[in-house]
């Protein structure tokens, strides 16, 4: 009996085949760990190259070591028994004839680790899939009358601008508010195969009192967010203000404008404008 013909009974039985995919060779890897973590190490996981080898809290790990060691782009992969007949040969270690991801339907019959969901948050039982951060209408609120972003508790703030940086086409992952460790959401890229992932902190600074100015974002804010991700081994960071930051802040930025990005009131709003919507509405 070949290996193929294997699966498809041994799914039959169980309604699903589990493997990782190994995008750098296009082959199906056989799965040789698979075991839950605790937050911090999802975060952990989450911060480097294989934050698409976990689904949820879980981390699937191929039984071939080498391609950890050396660097190849890995995904958890799950294909339903219904949907088998899409890949008709030998499945673990063969060059496949068609790249899987171009045939993927998430959420239905195949899901890959790489573009199963690009909004995760995280809960006390542990990090879930997500539609949406925040309600449209908050967004709809926001961009037809734009002072209506002062009335936003803290965090709402967070899940707003998590909500933008999804629609930007980052995958997204929102830290628990009381237990950040410096980030609010991690914000992930992919371009030409290369993954870029950054820290995020959002300050929604109260409103103003007494004829008062609200209060800026310091330079200190911007140091430990750039010390972060540096401890982190992470790209980048962007830090971003409701209200306004301070001149020693942008000084600080534009030493390192590769790595530390800032935005204050009036980039939130432009953002809040032109991502009102998802693509595909």
């Amino acid at each position: 009996m070949s290996l193929y013909s294997f699966l498809e009974i041994q799914s039959f039985f169980m309604g699903k085949v589990r493997l990782i995919y190994d995008e750098t060779t296009n082959q199906f890897k056989e799965v040789g760990f698979a075991g839950e973590l605790n937050t911090a190490g999802t975060r952990k996981v989450l911060q480097g190259a294989l934050r698409y080898c976990l689904h949820g809290n879980k981390l699937f790990l191929p039984k071939d070591q080498t391609t950890i060691s050396d660097n190849h782009r890995l995904c958890w992969g799950l294909i339903r028994s219904e949907e088998l007949h899409l890949f008709p040969y030998d499945l673990f270690d063969i060059d496949l004839p068609i790249n899987p991801l171009d045939v993927s339907t998430p959420f239905y019959g195949i899901g890959f680790g790489t573009m199963y969901s690009k909004r995760h948050y995280e809960t006390k039982e542990g990090r879930i899939p997500v539609r949406n951060y925040i309600s449209q209408n908050v967004i709809d609120n926001i961009s037809e009358n734009p002072e209506v972003l002062l009335d936003v508790n803290k965090e709402d703030f967070e899940s707003l601008m998590a909500e933008i940086f999804a629609r930007m086409g980052f995958d997204v992952d929102l830290y628990r508010s009381t237990k950040d460790d410096g980030i609010d959401f991690l914000a992930t890229r992919i371009n030409n195969k290369e993954t870029k992932i950054f820290c995020v902190q959002c300050k929604h600074p109260d409103k103003a009192k007494n004829g008062r100015n609200r209060k800026a974002m310091s330079v200190a804010t911007v140091r430990e967010l750039y010390g972060v991700a540096k401890a982190n081994n992470l790209d980048g960071c962007l830090a971003i203000s409701s209200s306004r930051y301070s001149s020693a802040a942008k000084k600080f930025s534009d030493l390192k404008s590769e790595e530390i990005k800032i935005a204050n009131e009036k980039d939130v709003i432009n953002w809040i404008k032109k991502y009102r919507w998802e693509k595909d509405e």
